[in-house]
């Protein structure tokens, strides 16, 4: 009877851990329910946040968090929202309609958030990318329902990116303001671009003459669309540091006033004959100058004799237009060529812009250096 009674008594124990085991585990796993029920109905409740015509393509939403990461949206693999962005702004005429324009990259548009540009929608492929921004505070505050982050499949991004490999992250943002006042500590140069149609050369031109710390560049008429996308990557940032003013007819330049000088490798009107197709009796390199105007090379030219400077540069295909020596002509101006070798006929007009521009830097840094001298003798005396 005693081996009995232990036998139902340790038994008796087994039956009674293991029913008490079954209901913590049921217990579990009701809590468990409980809680992935309240998330998804609190991520519904957020979904419903939202204006019905945008929860199109939307898989989930995310709120900030205690680490500052503002809240976004998770997007779908067949969401539209990407597709329909980049529709919106895929030429100058839909960019000029929908007040917007594509940034790619991180440097890129962290420019833009520095020089206060409003940002419309930012898309991201990762957390980290979007960590790696510095956000004002307005945008890391953004409730869900007012989010402009969108979190977004990588091949997504890729798939309408202008790079060969996409950073993971790209933005439409809002026309810039245009700050028509020039810069302060800049110096007395004015570029102005004749005929640039190439959009990396004219996102370098506009790059090159930011670092020199030029105080304007002019876009005429004719010049590639200044807020297109590889001139908005060649730049580097430069559209938000500089005074820039596209769209220009020189008509409405009659009041500008400085010393003008052309970036002209034409060496006078006459046709080189080394450089004349024999079939066709044509110069294959060089457009022959439709005005004379005096000429000179680059280092014996005193760009600080009259200030304001005003230089012109053309692009490499079609050069300078008959407009811009018109322009010069009535202005006195010359034309200041870059002596080449070994049969190279012409430079792109970044590298030409860039050994004309910071020659000229240096001569007005030399220049005031000399004042200074001068003035401390005088002191000194």
């Amino acid at each position: 009877m005693k081996a009995i009674g232990s036998s139902f008594s340790v038994n008796f124990r087994r039956a009674l851990c293991n029913n008490i085991t079954i209901r913590t585990y049921v217990s579990d796993i009701k809590q468990s329910d409980t809680k992935g029920s309240n998330k998804k109905q609190s991520n519904n409740d957020l979904l419903n946040s939202i204006k019905p015509h945008a929860r199109s393509g939307i898989l989930s939403v995310v709120e900030k968090d205690d680490n500052g990461f503002p809240s976004y949206l998770i997007l779908k693999e067949t969401s539209p929202l990407l597709s329909q962005a980049m529709i919106s702004i895929k030429n100058k005429k839909k960019r000029q309609q929908n007040n917007g324009i594509l940034l790619e990259g991180k440097r890129l548009i962290q420019d833009a958030l520095n020089a206060g540009v409003k940002p419309k929608q930012i898309f991201f492929s990762q957390k980290r990318v979007l960590e790696n921004l510095s956000l004002p505070e307005e945008l890391q505050n953004l409730p869900v329902e007012s989010t402009i982050f969108y979190k977004t499949p990588y091949k997504m991004i890729q798939l309408f990116s202008e790079t060969e490999t996409s950073q993971g992250i790209m933005g439409i943002f809002e026309f810039p303001t245009i700050d028509h006042r020039v810069r302060k500590k800049s110096f007395p140069i004015t570029v102005i671009c004749d005929n640039i149609r190439e959009p990396g050369n004219l996102g370098a031109v506009l790059r090159t003459v930011t670092a020199v710390g030029a105080s304007q560049i002019i876009l005429m008429k004719g010049c590639t669309d200044l807020w297109g996308d590889k001139v908005l990557r060649a730049g580097c940032g430069a559209h938000f540091r500089m005074k820039i003013i596209s769209d220009v007819s020189w008509s409405n330049l009659q009041n500008i006033k400085g010393q003008v000088c052309l970036a002209d490798n034409n060496f006078g009107s006459n046709i080189d004959d080394s450089n004349t197709d024999e079939d066709t009796n044509v110069n294959v390199f060089r457009k022959t100058a439709p005005i004379e105007l005096p000429i000179a090379p680059y280092y014996e030219v005193d760009y600080c004799k009259t200030t304001p400077l005003i230089l012109i540069i053309g692009g490499e295909t079609h050069g300078l237009s008959d407009e811009g020596y018109e322009f010069a002509e009535k202005r006195k101006g010359i034309r200041v060529n870059i002596p080449l070798e070994n049969g190279i006929e012409s430079l792109n007009s970044a590298t030409a812009v860039g050994i004309l521009c910071f020659e000229i830097k240096k001569q007005m840094l030399n220049l005031i250096r000399s004042e200074h001298e001068i003035d401390e003798i005088e002191q000194a005396c």
